[in-house]
């Protein structure tokens, strides 16, 4: 690259942070109205923007939906892996991946609930399900790695994945409909032993 061209100045115009705007505006919609009372016009309302510029931006609905799928998918995995820290043994592996998830619930509970409604989307919208997919092979690949690391073997590791995974998410909806209760904390405490025992024979 020569000097002259170094110093050229960058076609286009700069960014705004419409987009990010945009994207900030339509998580707060689904957080308010979840993913059936989302639409590009309160999108846009919310944002200060126009409805072509949300479509120029994310082309339709479901363009708009998967973004903020990747966005919650973003935050809650950076808490949890946050949260995981050192691994000294399966039990620390379980007992932080379900402390993450209470973190993100403390944080808002709003995004459990997206995450929720986004996966039942996802059995009928194919941009959407691509979506959630990632973001559970990305949970799927932590895990089953830091487990491994915990002495256990990769077939055991990616057996106890699937099911901290399933225990998490079950948790986290009666999180969501209930609260904090009693019970949820006895459950969850009974859940990280009983995936502790069981690890030894997945």
């Amino acid at each position: 690259m020569t000097e002259a061209s170094a110093e050229a100045p960058r076609r286009g115009r700069p960014s705004t942070g419409a987009r990010e705007r945009i994207l900030e505006a339509a998580l707060e919609v689904m957080k308010a109205e979840g993913y059936a009372g989302t639409s590009l016009a309160k999108v846009a309302a919310r944002a200060g923007e126009s409805k072509a510029l949300v479509a120029y931006h994310y082309g339709s609905k479901q363009g708009l939906v998967a973004a903020v799928a990747g966005a919650v998918a973003e935050e809650i995995t950076s808490e949890v892996l946050g949260q995981l820290g050192e691994v000294t043994g399966v039990e620390s592996v379980v007992a932080n991946t379900v402390a993450g998830v209470e973190r993100v619930l403390d944080g808002d509970v709003r995004v459990g609930r997206i995450y929720f409604d986004l996966a039942a989307v996802s059995v009928v919208d194919p941009e959407v399900r691509r979506t959630i997919a990632e973001i559970n092979e990305g949970w799927r690949g932590v895990l089953t790695e830091r487990l491994g690391e915990a002495g256990l073997s990769p077939a055991k590791a990616r057996v106890m994945t699937l099911l901290v995974i399933a225990g998490v998410q079950g948790l986290a909806l009666e999180r969501i409909e209930r609260g904090k209760t009693a019970d949820l904390r006895k459950a969850q405490e009974l859940f990280v032993r009983g995936a502790v025992e069981v690890s030894g024979s997945a």
